[in-house]
């Protein structure tokens, strides 16, 4: 009876484990309403890094232009990222919508790199 209880507990155990990383993995991925369309699989953590890594990044992008068109999304790690293509979108949003366009997305590594200034730190070791 006991062996039973057991088996049952490891049975519920991973059955609750598979269930939580299906959630975290739903949720991770998921785009969020009124985002560009763009490749569907996404790895947690990763994103569509494993995608690019197959071949030329390049010719990945080329892929999902002919795929998804001038504006498509995708995730670079967890960060959505959304992809301009071609003369005439990039002209559009750098150009006609430059205030929606003119500043970086907050970042930690931007962070360490800059000071609260956004100037570069001084990289000087002494010997």
């Amino acid at each position: 009876m006991t062996a039973l209880l057991e088996i049952l507990d490891i049975n519920t155990g991973l059955a609750v484990g598979v269930a939580v990383l299906s959630l975290l993995w739903w949720f991770s991925v998921r785009r969020p309403a009124g985002a560009p369309p763009g490749p569907w699989l996404a790895v947690p953590l990763l994103g569509h890094l494993l995608l690019m890594m197959k071949k030329d990044p390049r010719e990945q992008f080329t892929v999902w232009r002919r795929q998804y068109g001038d504006v498509l999304s995708l995730y670079l790690g967890s960060q959505l990222v959304v992809v301009l293509n071609g003369y005439k979108v990039i002209k559009q949003a750098l150009v006609q919508n430059a205030d929606a366009f003119s500043d970086r997305p907050h970042s930690y590594v931007n962070e360490i790199i800059t000071d609260s200034k956004g100037k570069l730190k001084s990289q000087r070791f002494q010997l």
